[in-house]
């Protein structure tokens, strides 16, 4: 197989990555649409569409800022050349800017109850279809590992044997959907299954982060920067953390302090029970 994957259709080069990047969009749209209509959802379309109009936004402006700042050498080429800012993206970045959005279009329209549930199988959908499109793209992709000497190390077009990272993710998202397909008729807060799907995914990036050739900042050095280059020896770089996971931690944390803070449903029951 050559890297990256190149689909010749109709006399068109249509590179897999944008292939399965707009599949995923449009699976993941049409779930959320027949989801709406399987589980009866109770806000109504005016309200949807803000929420929309709200991630979106918040998702397009999350995706650009995490991922230049993951990669600061996109920079100078993106001010010259336009097609380095269309294809500099990232999915945490979406996932935090978009939750960003919705959060404070609710603030301003005066919605106060949670609405994210609902987008948990259209994402993890999206996400899936996604990451095939960046294992095809090899490491021009920037989410291939570092080198490997493990048997299931794969050659992304470099002539380096990786970790497969696109493929570990997608795994991952598989035995993620299973998990919330097991909760689905176990009661739970509304908002919760939203809440617990970008924890427990904040907290896989954050590790899985650790296998690849990025930008990380030496947290033993006073964040001085350091370059995490994957060699065939498959040497570590100094240990650091990379800004896409001080994100992830960030919202980890976020979510964390929220839940501990926010309202107990024990308590809520204790006083309704003596009323």
């Amino acid at each position: 197989m050559t890297f990256p994957v190149v689909f010749h259709l109709f006399g068109l080069n249509l590179p897999a990555h944008m292939v399965f990047q707009t599949l995923g969009y449009a699976a993941g749209f049409r779930l959320y649409l027949w989801l709406r209509k399987a589980t009866h959802d109770d806000f109504d379309d005016r309200t949807r569409l803000t929420i929309f109009i709200g991630a979106i936004v918040g998702a397009a402006l999350g995706s650009k800022l995490l991922a230049f700042a993951e990669h600061p050498e996109l920079w100078r080429p993106a001010l010259g050349q336009p097609a380095w800012l269309i294809a500099a993206q990232s999915i945490l970045g979406a996932l935090l800017g978009g939750t960003l959005g919705v959060e404070l279009v609710k603030k301003v329209s005066g919605i106060t109850r949670s609405t994210g549930d609902i987008y948990v199988f259209p994402l993890l959908s999206g996400m899936i279809i996604g990451r095939i499109g960046c294992a095809l793209a090899g490491v021009s992709d920037g989410t291939w590992g570092d080198a490997t000497a493990l048997p299931w190390g794969f050659d992304a077009g470099d002539e380096i044997m990786r970790h497969p990272t696109p493929l570990y993710e997608i795994l991952f998202l598989l035995a993620l959907a299973g998990m919330f397909l097991w909760l689905r008729q176990r009661p739970m807060r509304e908002g919760d299954r939203f809440k617990l799907f970008l924890v427990v995914y904040c907290a896989w990036r954050f590790l899985i982060e650790f296998l690849k050739p990025v930008t990380t900042y030496a947290i033993n050095n006073r964040l001085n920067i350091v370059q995490n280059i994957a060699t065939d020896r498959a040497l570590a770089a100094a240990p650091g953390l990379s800004v896409l996971q001080m994100a992830a931690l960030v919202a980890i944390l976020c979510y964390v302090i929220g839940r501990l803070g926010g309202p107990r449903p024990w308590r809520r029951a204790t006083i309704s029970s003596s009323s």
